[in-house]
């Protein structure tokens, strides 16, 4: 059916369930109450992997700190865009706060669409502009030192 700008019908507007935070240690993806409407869910986890660092040696983990109440606006303000831009019935969107140990991750974001495409194009959305936009300051901890990574949002 076909919705003419007379006609009477319009299509209901549906407020998304949004869950952002920031989480002491690592994160998960967790089994949330979805709408029924949603027949796509796209999940990213972002992991700590193992590097090497030619002075430092093996990496041991990472450790992030940020001021969690601008950190939370941003991610509250993310998710609400993409649910606006894809239809998300539902985004979570979570980071951690300090020590993130090899294999454990960093960053999860679960989206939940109507159908499977703007699932993909949400999540992928989302990670591309928390890597950017963020404020979260990063440091490598590295068998014998350790390394600052400058983030999006330090200037120097």
């Amino acid at each position: 059916m076909s919705l003419s700008s007379d006609s009477p019908v319009r299509a209901a507007t549906i407020s998304p369930q949004v869950i952002v935070g920031v989480q002491e240690g690592p994160v998960v993806i967790e089994s949330l109450d979805w709408p029924a409407d949603c027949g796509g869910e796209c999940s990213f986890l972002g992991r700590t992997r193992a590097e090497s660092h030619p002075e430092h040696g093996a990496l041991l983990r990472l450790e992030y700190e940020m001021y969690e109440p601008m950190a939370v606006k941003v991610l509250d303000a993310m998710a609400r865009d993409a649910a606006k831009q894809w239809d998300c019935r539902a985004v979570r969107l979570v980071h951690s706060r300090g020590a993130v140990g090899l294999g454990e991750a960093s960053v999860v974001i679960q989206v939940a669409t109507p159908h499977r495409a703007e699932a993909f194009a949400a999540c992928r959305y989302l990670i591309d502009r928390l890597k950017h936009e963020l404020p979260v300051w990063k440091h490598e901890i590295w068998e014998r030192g350790r390394t600052f990574v400058e983030g999006c949002c330090v200037k120097t």
